[in-house]
């Protein structure tokens, strides 16, 4: 990936931080009331594995912070989005936050909230990184890093064909990828719903479709050597399943699974054509790692480090480990 530009200033009212001194920035500076904290936006974010893994990483980086759960749960709207983000702003404690749901929402209801975006969000129309110092608030988008590292080294075939069952800001940001590194095989996204169809096509250009699923027919048709990719949050947060137990995949593809907690049956289902199909799938756990890397560099204003995901998946708790099989 290049690197991205310093962000420009957000379109709209510009709205600066909270009131007080300057804040800490949470590595062992004073003048603070309590422990800073960094929020973590999402649509149920207790079962969520940072709240094991948050103190271990704080160790990684020498950062005193917290982490607290935001929930906006489906349904939620543009109200519930901008007060999200007014509460980091008004908050002199709050060093920010990484947002893993409504990436697309938050910056379609609150980019006027923020002082600066950088270019991906813009780009993307989504908001997954808000840092919050000197009393200002910056939006960055950083799933097109991340993603980007992450399908580099599990599915590094440029000649392969793509089908993503999903067209969120992860699919969003999979088609930004996979178009910037000259992708010469067919990308196919598919979803449920025809406005997020419809949004995807407008941010990236690529057409998506509009299915109910299930998907078994369009994973039979991939050629082998394909990826197909679960970005349906299927598992997790109540979805329905996109493929059947019936599913079989192409030879030799690749299957990621965007989750890494809750009902994993797609990913056994994909697992259990290993042998017979030589299929290799992987789960969330990667980019787990790889998404709190770069949206904490972004909200912590590090310097760029690919090498910070591995470090966080070293520290993971005992017992938990990136999957493929």
């Amino acid at each position: 990936m290049l690197p991205d530009p310093a962000p420009s200033p957000a379109h709209g009212t510009g709205r600066s931080g909270g009131p007080g001194a300057p804040r800490a920035d949470g590595f062992g500076h004073n003048g603070r009331v309590r422990t800073p904290e960094i929020r973590f936006i999402g649509v149920s974010t207790g079962g969520s594995l940072i709240h094991r893994a948050f103190p271990r990483w704080a160790a990684v980086l020498g950062l005193n912070a917290t982490v607290r759960g935001v929930d906006l749960p489906r349904g939620s709207g543009p109200m519930e989005f901008r007060a999200a983000v007014r509460a980091i702003r008004d908050d002199r404690d709050c060093l920010g936050a990484v947002v893993t749901s409504w990436k697309s929402a938050l910056f379609a209801a609150a980019a006027a909230d923020f002082d600066a975006l950088d270019s991906r969000a813009l780009q993307c129309r989504e908001i997954n990184a808000v840092r919050h110092a000197d009393g200002q608030l910056t939006g960055s988008a950083r799933d097109p890093v991340s993603v980007g590292r992450v399908v580099d080294l599990i599915w590094p075939d440029r000649e392969a064909d793509l089908l993503c069952l999903g067209s969120g800001g992860t699919a969003i940001a999979l088609a930004r990828h996979l178009r910037e590194r000259g992708q010469r095989g067919r990308m196919t996204f598919l979803d449920r719903d025809q406005d997020h169809a419809e949004h995807f096509t407008a941010v990236t250009g690529v057409p998506a479709e509009a299915h109910q699923g299930p998907y078994d027919a369009w994973v039979r048709e991939l050629p082998p050597g394909g990826l197909v990719v679960n970005a349906t949050g299927s598992g997790k947060d109540g979805d329905a399943e996109p493929v059947t137990s019936q599913v079989v995949y192409p030879r030799d593809s690749v299957f990621w699974d965007l989750n890494y907690r809750g009902d994993l049956r797609t990913l056994a289902v994909a697992r259990s054509q290993r042998v017979a199909r030589g299929v290799v799938a992987h789960d969330g756990l990667s980019l787990f790692c790889h998404g709190w890397a770069a949206a904490l560099t972004a909200v912590l204003g590090l310097p760029e480090d690919p090498g910070l995901a591995d470090a966080f998946a070293a520290a993971l708790p005992a017992g938990v480990r990136i999957g493929e099989g």
